[in-house]
């Protein structure tokens, strides 16, 4: 269960709140100040944290100078009091991943906090899991050494390839390795929103802009100042938007929506798409003159079945994570290695994931990878291979094992030295 801890002095306030989130399965708890928030924060460890910058002993600000200085990596969503907005961006500015006006909707809070929770676990992906990439294998090392390179500059980079080749931590390594790893690392979904929130969101808006605006909103350009600014899913914009942000980009400036003040933010720009720009341009779905300005250094991280070296570190790497002291069979090896993964590292991560949530001991065997690997190395087998070949002796013991105790699985497991649920496993990939 997500843990959520929720520091408001306004006891109202965080008991409403934290009845609401624990009636949707959070673990939710409350505290009524800066200090006894950070005591909470260094006991619980929360997911999320809902804090209200205006408190007694320690202030909204305070409570993120001291995360910041112990190490405290909850993601925190400050909530500040109408005309605060200087406050809310000094916040994000220190650490914050999203701000609240007050008064505020409960299905708003629910949502920054769900937005809140999955840039959590891409964060813990980023800096745990992958810190610098596995790069084993010489076409990623081209791509890390051409990525720092680009790093030692402000020129914007625009990142191609499939989707889950790591995309996102490759740009938020090339801010981590800039001269801007002390500001901010702000990322935009493009795809997520629609032509108006998309607006709104990377330009903020003025109070009474639309309907829904009672209050001005930075947006996340303005938030992203002295730091990076990374736009994913650059290529499903539309072309109304596309003109704005060209005119953004060549010029350095913006404007509020609904606003007449032309502003200005010291960011650099990394933009990402799954998708072939050059033939978008072609087809005049994309801007060729955007598409330029985007594409001062392009960098295109390998799809992983490109990049067969680093498959097996990776899946270490990641069985480490999830089940610390486990190991993986020669038979697993064999199959994740010789799997496409479609899905690229993304996938890689989840199996592995999902098979160390369900393993039964130390050893993770072929039988506990997803049926799709399995399945899939079972059609790439040529008939009399030597796996074709081991593949049908395992399906004939355990076929003849079955017979011999008239289909008692548990005494076919004794028989043939396997643990119950492993053989039962067996049985129902082999369609016995």
């Amino acid at each position: 269960m997500p843990r959520l801890l929720i520091v408001d002095d306004d006891a109202h306030i965080a008991a409403s709140l934290r009845e609401r989130f624990a009636a949707r399965g959070y673990t939710a708890t409350v505290a009524c100040d800066g200090e006894q928030a950070l005591a909470r924060m260094r006991q619980e460890q929360p997911d999320v944290v809902l804090l209200d910058l205006q408190m007694p002993k320690l202030d909204g600000i305070g409570v993120l100078d001291k995360m910041r200085e112990e190490g405290l990596e909850s993601a925190v969503i400050v909530i500040t009091a109408h005309g605060s907005i200087e406050k809310a961006v000094q916040a994000t500015r220190a650490g914050a991943h999203d701000f609240l006006q007050k008064p505020f909707e409960p299905s708003e809070v629910e949502h920054r906090v769900q937005l809140a929770l999955r840039q959590r676990a891409m964060a813990r992906a980023l800096s745990s899991d992958l810190p610098d990439f596995v790069v084993t294998d010489p076409k990623m090392q081209a791509v890390v050494e051409l990525a720092r390179k680009a790093a030692k500059s402000d020129a914007t980079v625009l990142l191609l390839g499939e989707s889950g080749t790591g995309k996102e931590i490759l740009a938020r390594s090339i801010h981590r390795w800039s001269r801007r790893a002390a500001g901010p690392f702000v990322a935009v979904n493009a795809v997520a929103l629609s032509e108006t929130l998309l607006e709104s969101e990377l330009f903020g808006h003025e109070k009474g802009a639309f309907t829904g605006a009672l209050a001005r909103k930075p947006g996340k350009i303005e938030l992203a100042h002295g730091g990076t600014l990374f736009l994913d899913e650059i290529g499903d914009i539309s072309p109304t938007f596309q003109a704005k942000l060209l005119r953004c980009l060549q010029e350095r400036t913006y404007e509020l929506v609904g606003g007449t003040e032309t502003l200005t933010s010291d960011v650099r720009v990394i933009a990402a798409t799954n998708r072939d720009l050059k033939k978008s341009v072609a087809e005049g779905r994309f801007r060729e003159d955007l598409y330029y300005r985007l594409n001062v250094i392009s960098i295109s991280p390998p799809p992983l079945r490109e990049r067969r070296a680093d498959v097996r570190p990776l899946a270490e790497q990641f069985l480490r994570q999830f089940r610390p002291g486990a190991r993986l069979s020669p038979e697993a090896f064999e199959l994740i290695e010789g799997y496409a993964w479609p899905g690229n590292v993304r996938e890689l991560r989840n199996a592995i994931e999902r098979a160390a949530v369900l393993l039964e001991g130390d050893v993770l065997t072929a039988g506990d990878l997803p049926q799709e690997i399995l399945s899939s190395q079972k059609q790439s087998l040529p008939p009399g291979s030597f796996h074709a070949q081991v593949e049908e002796f395992r399906r004939r013991l355990v076929q003849e094992t079955l017979a011999r105790f008239g289909g008692n699985q548990t005494r076919a497991a004794e028989a043939l030295a396997l643990q119950r649920t492993y053989l039962a496993r067996l049985i129902r990939q082999m369609n016995l």
